[in-house]
């Protein structure tokens, strides 16, 4: 069975988006799991992914977009041509920086200036590079290689009230989520709403799970609880069993001793009285007992 990772990427990948939109979705999977080469043959782009509807999602945008087709493989998309330089100029990824061209450290805030571009930057990411896990805990993360990548993806997701942390981990800079309901929000705002679903009812069944075992421990410790209260009671009974001269105090005493398990109110439906009136004989029997 799939993963919820490969569920989730799998649903969106195959999501239709606008022009502006598929420019945002393409910047963020090549800023994310792409690597760029500068050489003698010219400047070349390797898209890698584990992913074969990936690699045809970015085949069919760059095909779309720029007109070009690239070398596709199961796990990899090779670009290279004299459109390659202008269409990272174009997804904001290669800037000038002077006279001197280099890629940008974070987003480009271009990329993202409408909503709906934003939201496609964020499936790009997550097609990328993210992850998401609900084995032990919740946890939904991206790693990207520059602070500045991992800074702008943080506030990014703040903008769709979405709270994410940031830590480094193995040479890279990871943003994580950590609350199953940001994660729920996250996957739903990148429009993967059958991961939403299933993520949904794996926190309701936990939920009911973890009631249920606390309401099991508290039940046992309440029955732990009254067997020791018993104990004390029938030790103090033994004590003084042959001075009970009020048959109703004798009466109570031989339903504790015979029913060591019962409760204040099993005792009190066997011998026809209240609770109360059962905590009461048998807190009066125990201070007899000690006043002897």
């Amino acid at each position: 069975m799939k993963g919820l990772t490969a569920k989730a990427k799998a649903e969106v990948s195959l999501l239709q988006e606008s022009e502006c939109c598929n420019t945002a979705l393409l910047s963020a999977l090549i800023h994310s799991a792409g690597s760029i080469s500068f050489s003698r043959e010219g400047v070349g782009v390797y898209l890698t992914s584990e992913s074969e509807d990936i690699i045809e999602l970015a085949y069919q945008l760059v095909e779309e977009l720029y007109g070009e087709k690239g070398k596709k493989g199961k796990s990899e998309l090779e670009l290279r041509g004299d459109f390659v330089l202008e269409m990272l100029f174009d997804l904001g990824i290669l800037t000038y920086y002077g006279d001197e061209i280099g890629a940008m450290a974070g987003i480009n805030g271009f990329v993202v200036t409408n909503e709906c571009c934003a939201k496609s930057y964020l499936k790009g990411l997550f097609l990328g590079c993210g992850s998401v896990s609900v084995n032990k805990k919740y946890h939904l993360e991206m790693a990207f290689s520059t602070s500045e990548m991992a800074d702008d993806v943080c506030a990014l997701l703040s903008s769709f009230d979405i709270t994410a942390r940031d830590t480094f981990r193995k040479d890279k800079h990871v943003v994580y989520i950590k609350s199953s309901e940001a994660i729920s929000d996250f996957l739903a705002l990148i429009g993967a709403n059958k991961a939403v679903l299933e993520l949904n009812n794996t926190a309701a069944l936990r939920y009911v799970n973890m009631y249920t075992n606390r309401r099991i421990n508290c039940d046992m410790a309440n029955a732990d609880k009254v067997v020791e209260t018993s104990m004390k009671q029938i030790e103090a009974i033994e004590k003084i069993i042959d001075t009970i001269t009020d048959a109703k105090l004798l009466a109570t005493a031989k339903a504790r001793i015979e029913n060591p398990d019962s409760s204040y109110e099993d005792l009190a439906e066997i011998l026809g009285v209240s609770k109360g009136c059962i905590k009461y004989r048998l807190n009066k029997l125990v201070a007899l007992a000690n006043e002897n």
